[in-house]
């Protein structure tokens, strides 16, 4: 049988050690959270480089082949990047590439935090 008295002293230093530990249990995550960067990441020199009358073969050059490309378009290309630190969602921005018949560049979109301001 368990000595109560033992129990509640085990308790009180348990509770003791915990308070003292400096740790916020509420912002508490698991430790071996790694953090996550997902799509592709372009920098600010590739994307100076992208320019209205390039072919896709230049572009994939440039920043690479897209994460995903429009369905019902196969003429748009969308380049997704999401930076998720501690579970929140720190950055995230998206370039899309239009491209007539002859694939050439004939407009680029942006939206999102591309680059930090400095």
């Amino acid at each position: 049988m368990i000595n109560w008295y033992k129990l509640v002293v085990l308790s009180v230093v348990l509770a003791g050690l915990i308070a003292c530990s400096g740790v916020n249990f509420s912002q508490w995550h698991f430790p071996y959270m790694m953090e996550v960067d997902q799509g592709n990441y372009i920098t600010e020199s590739q994307f100076k480089q992208l320019k209205v009358g390039m072919t896709k073969d230049q572009v994939t050059f440039v920043i690479g082949h897209p994460l995903t490309q429009y369905m019902f378009d196969l003429n748009r290309w969308d380049f997704i990047y999401q930076d998720y630190q501690n579970e929140q969602l720190e950055k995230s921005y998206m370039i899309s590439t239009f491209f007539d018949k002859k694939n050439i560049v004939t407009s680029i979109t942006e939206s999102g935090t591309l680059f930090k301001v400095k």
